[in-house]
């Protein structure tokens, strides 16, 4: 009996869950609406913005130089400084120069000496007829008056050919002919070899006033420098190295081999940022254009730049190619190894802009809602650029009305009111 009153207390329990989940997916009526909901907007609008890439990368000299003397010796004076700017062709340093004024002039003796012997007062230009220089050596002058001698003497001895005793005296005529040209051709011989001597001497008597010179370092004296100063155009200091370091001090040894490095000179009126641009940019990026660049230590000032040289190939590793930026810095304001970041300009391009909060993100996918009519509609859009006050949407048509609020309680089609 309580077995039967529990089954059908069940039994009832079960006929009303059936009830209520009926009840619960009834419709509603047609009398219920979707809530209007309140919204504010605004239009999308167009704008000009400049295109740039933004890189960064570190300052150098336009020039950099390390200088060493070309022989060796002790340093006997140090002209300049850290600092110090110098023109081209000033002296730096000299070195102890008594060995080399020595042999300068043991060179220039032995030259001059071989020079008397050829009776010249300066060697002749190569190409030039030597046979005449030659004729006026001394041993080669009375070689020809011996040969000339001889000649006339084998003449007479011809002639007595039918005397006694002629034969004998013939035959000493002709030999001493043939000795005669013999010590001629000895003495030409002797002469060229002394022309080609002077020649050696004189290459030495150069390189011994070479070595002497170079006991004093100057500053280089580029070929290039007028194109620099091109380059450079209008600036408040001239041109000039400015030395970056100074290697050794006075008594202080050098040497040739190994070589020891002395001055480290650098040209800064002009600087050059090397940056590494992904290669994403390679369209855009061209040859003379202008670039801002700025520096930490001037963080309220833009350097103005200019693209000089583009590397033609791009690391395989980065994924990315070289480019140097030309700065002017004829104040000197900006310092060699400093770090820098630039923006390139690429170009100036119309745009299509929207307040930021028009932007809903979700899943990794941008879009923003726009009225149609009285209904709100999904648009999916493209970020581009962005500022504080706008975002750049590509996929929207200019004067659309996007909504800037209450986008969290809206799906496409929900019904909307302007407030």
């Amino acid at each position: 009996m309580n077995r039967l009153r529990l089954w059908m207390a069940a039994f009832a329990f079960g006929l009303g869950l059936v009830a209520g989940c009926q009840l619960a997916t009834e419709k509603p009526t047609a009398t219920d609406s979707p809530k209007v909901l309140p919204v504010t907007v605004a239009e999308a609008k167009t704008m000009m913005v400049r295109r740039t890439v933004p890189v960064t990368g570190t300052l150098y000299p336009f020039e950099d130089v390390v200088l060493a003397p070309r022989v060796g010796g002790r340093v006997e004076r140090v002209y300049h400084d850290v600092g110090d700017r110098i023109g081209p062709g000033e002296l730096l340093l000299e070195l102890d120069d008594y060995e080399y004024r020595l042999a300068l002039e043991q060179a220039r003796a032995a030259y001059e000496a071989e020079l008397r012997r050829l009776k010249l007062s300066a060697l002749p230009e190569l190409g030039t007829d030597l046979e005449q220089i030659v004729a006026r050596v001394d041993t080669v002058v009375e070689a020809k008056a011996n040969l000339g001698y001889a000649e006339a003497e084998l003449k007479r001895e011809e002639k007595l050919i039918g005397v006694a005793g002629a034969a004998q005296a013939y035959d000493t005529a002709v030999n001493r002919l043939a000795v005669a040209k013999a010590r001629l051709q000895l003495a030409e011989t002797d002469a060229r070899v002394m022309l080609t001597n002077a020649r050696r001497l004189k290459a030495a008597l150069d390189d011994a006033e070479r070595r002497l010179a170079d006991t004093k370092l100057t500053a280089p004296n580029a070929p290039e420098w007028k194109q620099w100063l091109e380059l450079l155009g209008p600036s408040k200091t001239p041109l000039q190295y400015a030395v970056a370091q100074k290697m050794v001090s006075v008594g202080e040894m050098v040497q040739s081999m190994p070589v020891t490095n002395c001055f480290r000179l650098v040209i800064d009126h002009i600087l050059k940022l090397t940056v590494a641009v992904p290669e994403k940019y390679a369209p855009d990026v061209a040859v003379g254009q202008k670039v801002e660049v700025r520096v930490e230590a001037y963080r309220d000032r833009v350097f103005e730049g200019v693209i000089a040289r583009i590397n033609p190939t791009i690391d395989v590793t980065s994924r990315t190619f070289r480019i140097i930026i030309h700065i002017r810095n004829g104040d000197g304001e900006l310092k060699a190894g400093g770090f820098a970041t630039a923006e390139i300009i690429t170009r100036n391009e119309e745009i299509v802009v929207v307040p930021p909060e028009a932007l809903v993100q979700f899943a990794g996918v941008n879009k923003v809602f726009v009225v149609e009519g009285t209904q709100a509609k999904v648009v999916e859009v493209r970020v581009g650029a962005r500022d504080k006050q706008w975002i750049e949407v590509l996929g929207l048509p200019v004067g659309a009305k996007v909504i800037t609020s209450g986008q969290k309680q809206l799906i496409d089609g929900s019904p909307i009111r302007i407030r």
